[in-house]
């Protein structure tokens, strides 16, 4: 144990949760009877839409009910819709998303201080799905009362009422918002420029319905279609709990010409059924072949393995697993075969993310005393004579994978016991390209944030790499070598700034109960730039091929940033610049494949080996919590709690300290401002595995329910009367909220902390603005000060934490953790932490 451990926080007193205020933009809107009449010609179109299809499946096998998914274009927001939905008959809630920058006209604008004011509007997209007798009803409701009935809308079906004054728009789910939203089109060109006569897989997403009768035929219509287009339908995936329902499906080449050229006119692109067309996923991995020999050191090595349950899993490619950095501690379950074909040479990305989250940067190795478990989701592919791609297999559905490979770690499956309940971590050091982030959270961030809240365990979640960053460079090899360092720096940050929507988080990285992680410009080594090759920016900034922020819904993401290495520009054979993509320095130092029978090591960057690396640092967060817990209550931490408490230690110790000044100067905007770029911060972990005399750490866990608060009292018997001592507050609040997957607010829950009197002691918040630290399931603030004060023996800081519904009913009680910390400036000859401990010592075992 440290000289000074981290300690608990005494039990928090219960109180109601405080309230918030509500913050409406006012907007005009026009009056029922113009409305009334403006919308009508859009229904007719609708009530048009219904009529033919009826006709045209009346003879059908499926049904002869039409249904189709109608969107209302609603400016602002009628939470009111969505029970008035859920109580009429033949409708059915699809989902709601961010209807964002439409322009004000005659009818819907903003109105301040009496004035109408040229704003964008912002509103909604709802989406239900509809058959024509409750449109029918609809329609007759409205037209009742614009003709003056009264009493027409019943109690719960108000919301029916409230939209119709908001519609902009009223239309049914069409082929553009099929195709144009998932950049299918793109795809499918890709595809038939290298797949020959092979039949080009991809992803049909259906609209979700209750009835499983509804689904099958759904299912069915589409693959009959399938089949009338010579293709195949390879794997089908429903996932109730997430409202997903998707087929993966295979059509040949002339086909998907066809779909490129005139897809209006393709059949299959008007099943109403289908909600959208979408690549499959598009993980690929490349590594180059120059490794280096891996020589074995036994004092490098040392005594480190112990046989333990695995706290940390990796979903990953096939790693070498008799790798002498790699040999004995890590346990392989590869129920898919993947290992056959699996040659030593193509196992590039599993090798060097499982060496980095056991041994971190091999520069500076750091070794656990854990075991990992490893599913291989990759296989090689060859793309080239002896040149391959780690791929997810293009035959599967990834959601469907994922869901199978978590459940499967924990529930029995017949005779089968659960592969690895032990699991508190899952490291996915892989995104998606071809799903960046959208005004719909994906279906497999959706499914992480399910199994997180279900199974309370933690997704650690590479935020992407934009490696085509350097195709936006607009300046030769050489224009670029004579900028200085700041000059360099400028041109980077001000190229993304500028082509921001091409450089969004990949999914699953907007996911809600994870930690996502994005990529400093960092490692440890010391190799200089040259003649032939230049660095891109300075060394610890965030790295320019790392996805930025913000999230979903403006949520902070990536959450924090860690170091995942370098790579130099050169001017390749073409007189292009390009990334210099060796397995040589500098980077991260990782093991690796080198030569039939040998073993190497190589160095790799990006996001993949930032998240690998704080994969690494939770299991020394999780071997220090259990020493805390140990000593201070005599038993180990309560299941649920162990991933969030991980959470919450590996973003306490964030900042941006060293790098907010000069950052906000280059990419402009306060340093408050900063959250897109830095996300929290910088981790770092030693500032919460132990404390200093000038500095005290303090964890607190339980659980609310809705409506609930607790309130943590923490004495600072500290004098600092009428001293000038800079002071700094330090809290971060983690948890894991269930999730409401069709409804755009998503979260279920929300918590949030606030320090009640802390104006006095740390009035100035540092890092992000306080109402973005709460739109996630993370907050983490810094509040300072050091002007002097009247503060005594007597003297605590209360810090309330509070639980409210947010997007969903929620019954249950959530838990969640709390880190506190308060410290002076070192040098102060202030002893912090023993006299805080002296206070709280007692009040534990009160």
């Amino acid at each position: 144990m440290p000289e000074r451990p981290v300690i608990l926080l005494p039990e928090p007193v219960k109180a109601s949760r405080d309230s918030k205020s509500p913050f409406n933009i006012r907007l005009n809107k026009p009056s029922f009877e113009r409305q009334y009449n403006r919308l009508q010609p859009k229904f007719s179109i609708l009530k048009d839409a219904f009529n033919k299809k009826s006709i045209s499946i009346q003879d059908s096998p499926i049904g002869v009910n039409p249904e189709f998914a109608v969107v209302f274009e609603v400016m602002g927001t009628v939470d009111s819709f969505y029970t008035a939905v859920k109580n009429v008959e033949g409708l059915e809630w699809i989902f709601d998303k961010d209807f964002l920058n439409v322009e004000p006209d005659e009818d819907f604008y903003v109105i301040e201080q009496g004035e109408r004011v040229e704003k964008d509007i912002t509103g909604k997209v709802y989406c239900v799905m509809s058959n024509q007798e409750a449109m029918n009803q609809l329609l007759s409701c409205w037209k009742r009362y614009n003709d003056g009935e009264s009493d027409v809308f019943a109690r719960g079906y108000t919301g029916l009422r409230d939209i119709f004054t908001n519609i902009k728009n009223v239309r049914a789910w069409n082929e553009k918002d099929r195709i144009e939203e998932t950049n299918i089109i793109d795809y499918w060109k890709e595809e038939l420029e290298i797949v020959g006569s092979r039949a080009v897989p991809f992803e049909i997403e259906l609209f979700y319905r209750n009835e499983e009768q509804k689904r099958n035929n759904a299912s069915n219509y589409i693959r009959s279609e399938i089949e009338l287009l010579n293709g195949k339908v390879l794997q089908e995936c429903i996932i109730s709990s997430i409202t997903y329902h998707a087929l993966l499906v295979e059509l040949p080449p002339n086909v998907i010409q066809l779909l490129v050229e005139k897809y209006e006119q393709i059949k299959l692109v008007h099943i109403d059924d289908i909600m959208y067309f979408r690549p499959v996923c598009q993980s690929i991995f490349e590594s180059a072949s120059d490794a280096e020999e891996y020589v074995e050191s036994i004092d490098e090595m040392g005594e480190h393995v112990i046989d333990s349950e695995p706290i940390v899993a990796l979903f990953d490619g096939m790693p070498i697993q008799n790798h002498p950095l790699l040999k004995n501690r890590i346990i392989v379950d590869d129920p898919d075969d993947l290992e056959v074909g699996y040659e030593s040479k193509n196992r590039h990305h599993g090798t060097a993310m499982a060496s980095l989250i056991l041994n971190g940067d091999l520069n500076k190795p750091d070794f656990v005393q854990q075991r990992i478990y490893v599913r291989p989701i990759l296989k090689p592919k060859e793309v080239g004579p002896s040149n391959y791609q780690e791929i997810v297999p293009e035959n599967w559905l990834i959601v469907d994978k994922i869901h199978t490979a978590v459940v499967s770690l924990y529930e029995r499956d017949g005779d089968t016991e659960p592969k690895a309940p032990s699991i508190k971590v899952i490291n996915l050091s892989l995104g998606d390209p071809a799903r960046q982030l959208a005004t719909v959270m994906s279906p497999l961030a959706r499914l992480l944030d399910y199994l997180a809240y279900k199974y309370s365990v933690l997704f650690i979640v590479s935020a992407g790499n934009h490696d085509e960053v350097i195709n936006f460079i607009d300046v030769s090899y050489s224009e670029l070598k004579e900028m200085n360092e700041e000059e360099r720096e400028k041109y980077f940050y001000s190229l993304i700034v500028e082509n921001q929507r091409n450089f969004k988080v990949y999914s699953p990285a907007e996911n809600l109960n994870g930690l996502t992680i994005g990529a400093l410009y960092d490692d440890y080594c010391e190799m200089p730039e040259n003649d032939r090759m230049i660095c891109a920016v300075t060394k610890g900034y965030p790295s320019p091929i790392s996805a930025f922020g913000k999230g979903y819904r403006s949520i902070i993401t990536p959450d924090l940033f860690y170091r995942g290495g370098r790579k130099y520009i050169y001017k390749n054979a073409y007189g292009r610049n390009a990334w210099l993509l060796s397995n040589r320095e500098p980077g991260c130092k990782v093991a690796s494949p080198f030569e039939t029978g040998q073993y190497g090591q190589a160095y790799t960057f990006g996001t993949s080996d930032a998240t690998a690396l704080i994969s690494h640092e939770a299991l020394r967060c999780y071997e220090v919590l259990n020493d805390i817990y140990i000593s201070e209550t005599g038993t180990m931490i309560g299941r649920e709690f162990i991933p969030i408490l991980l959470k919450g230690m590996l973003t306490h110790g964030a900042s941006w300290d060293g790098i907010a000044d000069r950052f906000s100067s280059i990419v402009g905007g306060s340093e408050k401002k900063l959250a897109r770029w830095l996300g929290n911060g910088v981790p770092d972990i030693k500032r919460v595995e132990e404390c200093t005399k000038n500095r005290v750490t303090l964890i607190g866990t339980g659980r609310l329910k809705r409506e609930e608060g607790h309130i943590y009292t923490l004495p600072l018997p500290v004098d600092i009367s009428s001293k000038i001592i800079k002071r700094k507050l330090t809290v971060t609040l983690a948890y894991f909220s269930p999730v409401e997957v069709t409804r755009q607010g998503y979260r279920g829950i929300q918590m949030w902390f606030d320090v009640l009197n802390r104006e006095q002691l740390t009035p100035d918040r540092e890092n992000s603005e306080w109402q973005a630290v709460r739109k996630g399931t993370l907050q983490h603030e810094i509040f300072e000060g050091e002007r002097p004060i009247v503060w005594g023996d007597d003297k605590e800081i209360q810090i309330k934490v509070n639980c409210k519904e947010d997007a969903g009913k929620c019954s249950e009680s959530i838990p969640y953790c709390i880190f506190v910390t308060f410290e002076v400036a070192e040098g102060t000859d202030v002893d912090v932490y023993s006299k805080v401990v002296e206070k709280v010592k007692p009040m534990m075992h009160a």
